[in-house]
């Protein structure tokens, strides 16, 4: 009988464990999305200015 409580106590945390990272993963989404979105428009402008000086 210890041996199932220990289990099951062990279970419950990996299962609280595991919500916590999920939850922590959803917040830090918006802030990975905007993160990529400023390097695409970096990205852009560095392309157009090497457009830009290749054909002056």
């Amino acid at each position: 009988m210890d041996r199932k409580n220990e289990i099951q106590e062990l279970k419950d945390r990996l299962e609280h464990v595991e919500a916590q990272l999920e939850r922590r993963s959803k917040s830090f989404r918006p802030l990975k999305t905007a993160i990529m979105l400023m390097l695409v428009i970096v990205f852009l402008m560095v392309l157009i200015g090497i457009f830009q000086f290749v054909s002056a």
